[in-house]
Formats: C-alpha cells, structure tokens, sequence
C-alpha cells in the first residue's frame, strides 16, 4: 500500500476512519487529498452513501466516488471478535483515528479514548457527533437537520422573512467535516511539541451555533441586549439574486465607493448629487430599497451587460451558475478543480478538489474511490 511519502504536506500520516454519511468520510477525504494515506472501515455491506442515487457499479453512487476519494477501503465487522482485532490492528499504527459512532458505542468497539490510548499512545483520536461526549445528550442520535434545527440555522431562515428551513444541503455535516480537520491538525502539532496523542471530541451542535451566532447574535450580544439577534444585510427578505434579461445575477454594491459607483452606472445618481444611503450602515438599515435599486437596473440588462459595467467600475458581480454549468467551467476545468476522470471499473465521472496550493509541498493526484471491502489485502498486509 502506497504509504504516501511523496506528495502534499501530510504525505506520511496514516488514518484510520471509522464513520458513515458526510461528516467524518469528508473529513477523511480533504486528509487524503493534502496527502494522508487514509483507510475506511466500514460495515460488511458498506456505507449508506453508496447507495443513495444513481450508481455506475455496485456501491459506487456519485456521493461513494466523492467521499471516498483517495482512500482505501476494508470491511469489518465490529460486532465480532475478529472484527474488533482487525480494527485494532489498524488503531495500532494510527496517526489519526476519525469516528462518528455514538460514545456508548464506541466504547463496545474499543474505539473509546482509553482503548486507543492503551494501543497507540501517540495516536490523535478524533470523534464526532450531535452533542458533546462528556454531556448528558451525548448519545442523542442527529443528523444534519436536526443539527440545524438544534443550532440556530433554521431560525436564521425565519428572521430573514421566511419560516424554519433547513439549508438545501448538508451544511452541519460539512463545516463540522472542516472543524475536525483544524482540530486533527492542532492536536498533531500538539503531539509533535509534547509527543504524546489526545482525544479530540467534535460536538456539532455547539461547533454549529458558534458558526450561527458569530454574526447573527449581532445586537443580541449585549446584556442587556441592544436589539433583536440577526444580521441585519443578511436577513433582508429581498436580498437574493435579481432577474435580468437573460438570467439571474448577483451584484453587490459593497463598499461606500461601490455604492457610490453603482448609482452612477445605474443612472440614479448624476453628476454632483449626494447618494443616498452613503454609508455601510445606512444601506443595513434600508435593505429593501438599497435591493430594489438593483433589481431595476437588473431587470433591463442582459448578463453581459452588468458584468461589463460592473465589472469596469470595480463593482463585486457574477453570473448566477447552475451546479451543472460548473461541470464544464473553463476555470474549474482549467485549473482540475472538476476533471473528468475515467474509473478503474470502467466508468467515467466528474472528480472534484479543493485545489489548494502549496509551493513546497505540491499536492498529488489522489486514487479513485474504491468498492467495499476492495483494498483488504493491501490494508492488512501493508498497513
């Protein structure tokens, strides 16, 4: 099994991920694509993602392909004896070890701290789940919609004028997937200053209202409060992409001098005249209107027009892309970020990379995702 030494700024590290769904698995994969050689152990008839959507192989549905980039993959069963050694065995070389399993069950797999550190004292064990670990919900089952639900962001939709809605994608599992990787990574700088591992817990909900309430408290902050919670730009009901002749657009007026520059190009500002809503904050208080003078000049523009004053005065604009139009974006496509990659099994597919940079540690191209259970003999005879 390539152990990784060359390639990306975590060439070398070895990971062991013990999850299912979004979280973790893409937690696992951002560590793979910087470089990390990461193994997935999943369950004998594999992770539940596999088999939502449309598939090209058995297993292999577009979410299997995403989140299982880079990996290799191995099934065990943790219910059996032979199951929890061959998971041992794995723990024991671990730099990392990622789980979302629920702590009264991870303590039946030895996936709890004290079983990890009895293996591996260096190991970093990272876990994952609605509620902390040490907490009296910590074995409350959640899901990214009651995360969302639990932690401020279905309020958001409420106060921007709608009702409580989710986010139309798995946002809670995606930034606690990026919170585990920032902690993974202290706590690795940790064990390299000190040399010993740690146990890193991950609470969704808690990481999840920070996330909410770092600008949405906004007013609220004070004691007593100065005014209801909310951001105020943000939750103006008519803030959204406007209408244009050809399609949708999203111009944004930012700066005072943007403002300022967007009127004139705009024709409602001439020459001399004092804009109205000059700052910031006057624009925050009168969202409505501060939209509806977009959506005027909008609605008489085609795309190409607004991109080419806009873009002439220095004003933040874009096209409003569909997901399917990113499939052949020439930047994205230029740059790799979406490339289409033909699958060992046959198939061809869309691969997608966060495509950072880095200048002395390049990253590599990563190995296609792989079918359950397809990579135990290198998993176990190379590991």
């Amino acid at each position: 099994m390539d152990s990784g030494e060359t390639g990306g700024p975590l060439a070398g590290l070895k990971v062991v991920e013990v999850s299912s769904v979004v979280m973790a698995p893409m937690a696992g994969r951002l560590l793979a694509k910087l470089g990390a050689t990461v193994v997935k152990v999943e369950p004998p008839g594999g992770d539940v993602v596999r088999r939502i959507g449309a598939s090209a192989a058995p297993g292999m549905s577009g979410a299997a392909h995403s989140l299982g980039d880079g990996k290799y993959n191995i099934a065990v069963d943790m219910k059996t004896g032979r199951g929890r050694e061959e998971l041992r065995g794995l723990l024991r070389s671990a730099d990392i070890v990622l789980t979302n399993h629920l702590p009264s069950r991870r303590r039946g797999y030895g996936l709890d701290w004290e079983s990890v550190r009895a293996l591996n004292p260096r190991a970093i064990l990272c876990t994952a789940q609605g509620y902390a670990s040490d907490s009296e919900l910590a074995d409350t089952p959640a899901y990214d919609d009651t995360v969302q639900a639990a932690s401020g962001v279905c309020d958001v939709y409420a106060k921007a004028g709608d009702r409580p809605r989710y986010a139309p994608y798995v946002m809670a599992d995606k930034i606690c997937a990026l919170t585990i990787v920032y902690s993974v990574l202290a706590a690795l700088h940790h064990r390299d200053e000190h040399g010993a591992g740690q146990w890193v817990d991950v609470p969704m909900v808690d990481v999840m209202a920070d996330f909410t309430l770092t600008e949405q408290l906004n007013d609220f902050s004070f004691v007593p409060p100065k005014g209801p919670a909310g951001w105020h730009r943000t939750l103006a009901p008519s803030r959204s992409p406007h209408r244009c002749l050809d399609g949708w657009v999203c111009v944004l007026p930012y700066s005072d001098r943007n403002w300022r520059d967007f009127l004139r190009v705009s024709g409602a500002l001439a020459e001399g005249e004092e804009a109205p809503f000059a700052t910031n904050q006057e624009r925050n208080e009168n969202m409505e209107e501060v939209q509806a003078a977009i959506a005027a000049y909008a609605a008489g523009r085609t795309t190409r027009e607004i991109l080419g004053e806009c873009g002439e005065a220095g004003i933040p604009v874009q096209p409003v892309r569909t997901l399917e139009s990113l499939a052949g974006d020439d930047y994205l496509r230029g740059r790799g970020t979406v490339e289409e990659v033909r699958h060992p099994l046959g198939h061809t597919y869309l691969r997608t990379s966060p495509n950072i940079s880095f200048s002395g540690s390049p990253l590599r191209p990563v190995r296609p995702a792989t079918g359950i259970d397809a990579d135990r003999e290198d998993v176990l005879g190379d590991w």
